[in-house]
């Protein structure tokens, strides 16, 4: 931090001015250990704090943090996600099921027409699983509301995180839709590339290519730690696509592996915890599946697509979220306008 005289000196962080809000539960204060402090924005007395630290954020706040989000507002974290998803999952279903009966059971029009709804190419599960993303991407900009209300220690009603979700649609669609062309282009060039390898049968082409997949892995990993923080913006800042995505690429500038490690370690862990729950469905679905229940089959796959979405979104997005939360702390000082909003 530098000082008005342009002498360098230790910066202080809202955690040292006043007591500091490590987790969410009671708040000494108002338990008559000292004089009551008001809440924010007219809310009253303190009764809680946020759920984490008003300073930078290490590894262990972010995870432990994004637990505490979930524990801190289980019915806009758990319950509203499972609403939403529940009913988009219906309406792409059924009309992934028009679809099918209109056109045939293939979306790929050169396809088996024997192809029935219920395979990877089916209507049903093409619509179906495109509704189920766009629906994600909505029901982030609520879920990111909410956690980024927690780190104030303001507890967000399921009702309040639908209105932002409506809110903030058409950016957060938006946002979804260039970063949806741009990654289609760069599948569509790298598809090209390695057609037109396999085309030439050319053995000398086979390390410029796994070269060329490994660089595009690299690029996209880089792309969407940078871009990390554009659906935060959007849903916290009330910004557009555009200044959102030039937002994102600000913050995360000069932080790329802190940010990208963090990340992908809550993602896996989030993964796996998932995945090891879905399993019984799998197992239940491949019964199904032997036994030619394809009906069955449908219902038992979309519940365990939903489950999992219900159980990694809301975890995935309170990390992204004080990761975000972290980076306007170390940038602009955002953790001593929490602290005022909080203590004043």
């Amino acid at each position: 931090m530098t000082f008005s005289n342009g002498w360098e000196g230790q910066r202080t962080y809202a955690s040292q001015l006043g007591p500091e809000p490590l987790l969410a539960g009671p708040n000494p204060v108002a338990d008559g250990a000292g004089p009551a402090v008001a809440g924010a924005a007219g809310a009253g007395p303190l009764s809680e704090t946020g759920i984490v630290p008003l300073r930078p954020l290490g590894l262990g706040d972010v995870l432990g943090g994004a637990f505490r989000a979930v524990r801190f507002a289980p019915a806009a974290m758990f319950g509203l996600t499972l609403l939403v998803l529940l009913v988009a999952q219906l309406l792409g279903t059924g009309l992934g099921y028009v679809l099918q009966r209109q056109f045939g059971g293939s979306v790929i029009p050169f396809g088996d027409p024997d192809l029935d709804q219920f395979q990877l190419f089916g209507w049903t599960s093409v619509v179906g699983t495109i509704t189920s993303q766009l629906t994600s991407v909505v029901v982030g900009m609520g879920l990111m509301h909410v956690v980024s209300e927690a780190v104030a220690a303001r507890r967000v009603t399921p009702a309040e995180a639908l209105r932002r979700m409506a809110n903030r649609l058409w950016a957060a669609l938006g946002l979804a839709f260039l970063v949806g062309t741009a990654a289609l282009a760069g599948v569509a060039l790298l598809v090209g590339v390695l057609g037109l390898a396999l085309a030439r049968d050319d053995v000398a082409l086979v390390l410029p290519v796994l070269l060329l997949v490994l660089a595009g892995g690299g690029l996209v990993a880089w792309l969407g730690t940078r871009l990390l923080f554009a659906p935060c913006a959007i849903a916290v800042e009330g910004l557009g696509p555009l200044r959102a995505i030039q937002r994102g690429w600000v913050l995360s500038r000069g932080r790329f592996w802190p940010i990208f490690g963090t990340y992908l370690l809550a993602s896996l862990l989030v993964t796996m915890a998932a995945s090891t729950v879905t399993q019984v469905f799998t197992v239940a679905a491949a019964l199904l599946a032997v036994q030619n229940l394809q009906w069955a089959m449908l219902v038992v796959t979309t519940a365990a697509t939903l489950f999992s979405t219900v159980l990694t979104l809301p975890l995935t997005t309170a990390v992204a979220t004080l990761l975000y939360v972290d980076a306007r702390i170390r940038r602009e000082g955002y953790d001593l306008a929490l602290g005022e909003a909080m203590f004043r």
